[in-house]
C-alpha cells in the first residue's frame, strides 16, 4: 500500500486500505492490544495475559474479532 501511494498510484493504495478496513476496524475494536493480543493466542502465537488494568474482550466480542479474522483467511 505504502508503495503504491509512494509512487503516485493512490487509486491502488486505497483498494488496498479498503480492502484491510474490516479486519483494522476489527483489531481496534476495544483499547489497543486488547484485541491484538486477543486474535494472537486464539490463533496459538502466544503472546500472554493482558497485564492490569486491561481485561479481556467479552465473548462476544472476541467471537466477533476471531470472525473477523478468519475471514481473511488469518
Amino acid at each position: 500500500m505504502c508503495a503504491y501511494a509512494l509512487a503516485g498510484d493512490y487509486k491502488k493504495a486505497m483498494e488496498i486500505q479498503l480492502k484491510g478496513r474490516a479486519l483494522v476496524d476489527a483489531l481496534f475494536s476495544d483499547v489497543n492490544p486488547i484485541p491484538v493480543k486477543t486474535a494472537m493466542n486464539e490463533l496459538g502465537m502466544e503472546v500472554g495475559p493482558l497485564r492490569m488494568p486491561l481485561s479481556p474482550m467479552s465473548d462476544s466480542a472476541r467471537a466477533a474479532l476471531m470472525e473477523t479474522v478468519k475471514a481473511y483467511g488469518i
